[in-house]
């Protein structure tokens, strides 16, 4: 059994050993990289309301399969990524095109710029006090793989 959501791990499938399955070790292997307990992952993604910051877009109906589809933005002028670092969870294409805004931004080659995306490097939802705070649903799950619309019972309220 996952010791994160009690789902069934196949003995053919313990990539992330005997104890995770396929949708929480992703998730925990991430948050490790970035030195985040699972649940300060789940209190960034509860704050941006399971979408992503700066397109509004939803993990979709294929987020549980292959790679995990959130990626943590981290500040690369600070380091290789440490908890100090992460902004937010992005999806893929918005947290690529953050970093060429980012280096565009650098090198002063921005033609225009981007309100939403400005707004979001002032104020990162990763460094609200929401997110640094635990909540009884950012325990026992791998948040990153569901939206509000889970079969989970969430109880907290936006």
């Amino acid at each position: 059994m996952c010791r994160l959501c009690d789902e069934w791990v196949d003995a053919r499938d313990r990539s992330f050993g005997a104890d995770l399955c396929l949708e929480c070790g992703p998730a925990v292997r991430q948050a490790k990289r970035y030195g985040l307990p699972l649940w300060r992952v789940n209190a960034i993604l509860r704050v941006q309301n399971d979408y992503c910051p700066l397109c509004d877009d939803g993990p979709g109906d294929l987020a549980a399969e292959g790679p995990i589809w959130w990626q943590i933005d981290h500040d690369h002028s600070c380091c290789t990524g440490c908890p100090r670092c992460v902004r937010g969870l992005l999806c893929r294409p918005c947290n690529v095109d953050l970093g060429r805004y980012e280096r565009r931004l650098r090198r002063g080659r921005v033609r225009w710029r981007v309100p939403a995306v400005d707004a979001y490097l002032a104020h990162p939802p990763a460094k609200s006090v929401h997110a640094r705070m635990a909540h009884p649903d950012d325990f026992g799950w791998a948040r990153v793989r569901y939206t509000a619309f889970s079969c989970k019972t969430l109880t907290w309220q936006g």
